[in-house]
Formats: C-alpha cells, sequence, structure tokens
C-alpha cells in the first residue's frame, strides 16, 4: 500500500506582502547560489489545496530551507521534499481570490555548505474554485464544470456518454474518471482542468475499473476493480495507479476481501474501504495494516474529520417495512464509536455527516420518521451531535430531495444535488448553498453528484 507521508511538525510561515510576480533580491549568483523558482500552473495560479512547489537547481540542506520559509498572510501547512523540490500543502484551505507572498529569508544553504545571504521574494495567487458535475446523467453523462455564479460551464469530457464517475485532484488540475469502454468494461481515464489531453490511464478490457480516489498528495489514484481472477472467479481488488511510474497495481491482497469505495484520511494515513466480506468500514493503515473494522449494514463511503483520527458513518436500523438510517462517529484512537442525535425528541432519518472545514459545524441530511419523503439539509453545531440543538436550515423546501453535499475547501459554502419528487419530468439540479447570506443558488440543471475543483 502507498501511503502520503507527511510530516509530524506543522509550520507557520510568515513575511512581509509584495505585489507582482516574483522578486529577486540576489547579485552575483554563484552556481551554489543559484536561484529556485516558484513552479507555475496553468493561469500562473494554485488552487486553495496547493501545493506551493519550489524548485531548486540543486541539492540543499532542508532544515536550512525549512527555517528560512516564512508565507504572508500566515498559514499552516505541512513540508514535503521530493528531490530537488519543495512542497507545501497547507492545512486548510488558502483563501481564493488572494495574493500571497513567500519569503525565503537569508541563511540557508544548499548541501556542499555555501550559504544563501540575502532574501528571495515570489507572490502568487489563489484562484476560485469550480464545480465539477456530471452532465446529462441519465442518458450522456459527460463531466462538466461551471463557475460559482452559475453562468459559465464547459463540458471537458469527450466520451460519447460513457462516462461513469470522476474524482478531481487535490491540486485541482485533473480530473480522473471511469469510463465504459466496448468491451464491455470500464477503463480509468484523465483530463486537465480546462478539458484538454484527455487519455486513457488504464485499460481494463472487460474488468470494471472504478471508485477512483486520489491520495492526498495527488501522486497515486486508488480504485476498485472487478473482473475474473485466474481461476475464472468474479472477485474484487484493490488497486493503484502510480504517476511516476505509469503504471497500474494491485496493491491490497487478503483472503476474504471484497473492497468498495476507498476514501482516503486527509493527511493519507489511512484508506477506509467498505469491506462487503466483512460488512464493515475497514480502516488500513501502513503495510496494509488493519487499524479498525467498523461494522455497518450500508455500503459507504464514510466521512473523515479532518483531524483523521475519527470519521463519520451511517448504519440502518428498524424493520424492513420501515427503514432508516442513524449516524455513528468513529474514533480510531480510542476504538470506539458513538450513536449521534440519539438525544433527540424524534426519530431521524439522516444520511451521513460531513465536517466544516473549520471544524465548528456539520452539515447533515436528515427526515423525521414518518415525516416527508425527502431529506433536508441542517448545519449542526459540533458540540450538539447527540441533541441537535442549535441547528439552522439549509434547505426547507418539502417537494426536493437533495443528497452529495460537499463542503467548499474555504467552508464559504456547501454544494449539494437536489430533485423534484412531485414532477415526472424533473432533472438533478446543481446548488450552492453561500454561508455569509444563507442563500441557496442553482448553478447547473440536468446535473449530478457535484465536487469541487480547486
Amino acid at each position: 500500500m502507498i501511503f502520503f507521508n507527511r510530516r509530524d511538525r506543522v509550520v507557520l510561515a510568515v513575511s512581509l506582502i509584495i505585489t507582482g510576480g516574483v522578486v529577486w533580491f540576489l547579485a552575483g549568483v554563484s552556481r551554489s547560489e543559484a536561484m529556485p523558482q516558484l513552479r507555475s500552473v496553468a493561469g500562473g495560479e494554485i488552487g486553495q489545496r496547493g501545493p506551493i512547489v519550489l524548485e531548486f537547481p540543486g541539492k540543499v540542506s532542508e532544515p536550512s530551507v525549512e527555517s528560512a520559509w516564512h508565507l504572508e498572510p500566515a498559514t499552516q501547512g505541512y513540508f514535503e521534499w521530493r528531490e530537488r523540490q519543495l512542497w507545501f500543502w497547507p492545512v486548510t484551505s488558502f483563501e481564493p481570490g488572494q495574493t500571497y507572498s513567500l519569503e525565503l529569508r537569508a541563511g540557508w544553504s544548499y548541501a556542499d555548505g555555501i550559504r544563501v545571504t540575502q532574501a528571495l521574494r515570489f507572490t502568487f495567487r489563489v484562484r476560485e474554485p469550480l464545480l465539477l458535475y456530471l452532465g446529462n446523467p441519465n442518458e450522456s453523462p459527460e463531466v462538466s464544470s461551471v463557475t460559482l455564479d452559475g453562468q459559465v460551464t464547459q463540458r471537458l469530457t469527450n466520451t460519447s456518454g460513457r462516462v461513469v464517475e470522476f474524482a478531481a485532484s487535490p491540486d485541482g488540475e485533473s480530473i480522473v474518471f471511469s469510463v465504459r469502454n466496448d468491451q464491455g468494461g470500464i477503463d480509468l481515464g484523465v483530463v486537465n482542468r480546462q478539458g484538454q489531453n484527455q487519455r486513457i490511464l488504464v485499460a481494463c478490457g472487460q474488468d470494471r475499473c472504478h471508485e477512483p480516489a486520489w491520495t492526498p498528495d495527488g501522486k497515486w489514484i486508488t480504485f476498485v476493480r472487478f473482473g475474473a481472477d485466474q481461476k475464472g472467479q468474479q472477485s474484487s481488488a484493490l488497486w493503484g495507479y502510480d504517476f511516476a511510474k505509469g503504471r497500474a497495481i494491485q496493491l491490497v491482497s487478503a483472503p476474504g476481501l471484497v473492497p468498495t469505495l476507498p476514501t482516503w484520511s486527509p493527511d493519507g494515513n489511512y484508506l477506509a474501504i467498505y469491506d462487503k466480506g466483512a460488512l464493515g468500514i475497514r480502516v488500513i493503515g501502513r503495510e496494509d495494516r488493519t487499524v479498525a473494522v467498523i461494522p455497518t449494514n450500508v455500503s459507504q463511503s464514510p466521512h473523515w474529520l479532518w483531524d483523521s483520527q475519527r470519521l463519520f458513518f451511517v448504519i440502518e436500523q428498524g424493520d424492513t417495512l420501515l427503514p432508516y438510517r442513524s449516524a455513528y462517529l468513529a474514533d480510531l484512537t480510542i476504538q470506539t464509536t458513538r450513536h449521534l442525535f440519539s438525544a433527540t425528541q424524534e426519530i431521524w432519518d439522516v444520511s451521513t455527516p460531513a465536517e466544516s472545514p473549520d471544524g465548528q459545524w456539520v452539515v447533515v441530511g436528515k427526515r423525521v420518521l414518518n415525516g416527508p419523503v425527502g431529506k433536508q439539509l441542517w448545519l449542526i453545531p459540533m458540540e450538539s451531535l447527540d441533541t441537535g440543538e442549535g441547528a439552522i436550515p439549509i434547505t426547507t423546501e418539502a417537494i426536493f430531495s437533495t443528497a452529495a453535499y460537499r463542503w467548499e475547501p474555504a467552508g464559504r459554502g456547501l454544494a449539494y444535488q437536489r430533485y423534484d419528487l412531485t414532477s415526472s419530468d424533473a432533472v438533478p439540479q446543481i446548488v450552492i448553498w453561500w454561508r455569509d447570506r444563507l442563500q441557496n443558488q442553482v448553478v447547473a440543471v440536468d446535473g449530478a453528484f457535484p465536487e469541487w475543483l480547486p
């Protein structure tokens, strides 16, 4: 198994704000003092989740460079070295529309001991995200994007309506998608955020390669491959595609393991899958070690909390005539589960809660048992996970059923899918709820499964 190995320490970087491109303060640069470069991306902006990448012309003293790193506005994050590149991943989202200043203060050194005695300064801007969705999902599904005002839409894939599902890369530069092929199977493809350079990553023949999930560092895509084994028996296996080596390999193999719906923890140290063989969520750590198996009768992708130690999930309750789902919180540290909203006066039928980026709220789809059919979205304080007190309604129209909700990386809003239960001709709509003005805005019609593209 491949894991995203972020360092344990968190850095807090501060510097002076400057404007315009890259500003250099080096004169008479020698070989050892050759200038690093800030890696640019299309449009000259980076996504909300980063990363910032500095490319050095030679091997450096890594601790000295990290000590010299200062960022303004101040941002917590993780360092990762990839040979001569320093990658910085923010713990929380960069602010869209904000210009940031990065300074490498004087005193850092190359591996040969020569110190850089003057400061280097860079600036970069954080772009506004787009919203991805599956356009025309019932007849000719393709991945599309839309601006947050709903004014500009663009189809990104060109597959003759064969897309099954998709996932955005952490840096927002690529979208992986599963696509039906001519052999009755499902391949994995990739396209960039401009809808260009579409190609097949993994040709799966008659096998079905689906449910792709990016590792948080963007180096790998994990996915489920379903097909016949060497004995002709149908089985599922967990696979991964390594971008550095350009190949796919099987990651986990264990007797009785039937993996579905892989989901990475935010820090990349754990992978959660729903194991149909064990009837539970299996959490896998390093060296393919099972950290926990959380019993649940619902095949699902749990929602990880930002600490990467806890996750939300649901269990189906009741009898076959009137089933409903209850929400739970699993804590890997103390190996316990907690029944949520258990102190409410009514029985709630809920969808999996999702924590806000600031960790202060959760959003949950709920309906009162024996009430209207459609679930409505509610914003609930984290301290009220037992009682639900202080809940704020996000949606209130009973004619709509809501699902597939996802927080914007900076926490400014929530994207979700809704469907009109009263019309036989209805098509799903993509809606954004804006947190500052408590308003819902339809941004796409005949679209499903919204996902943010940083």
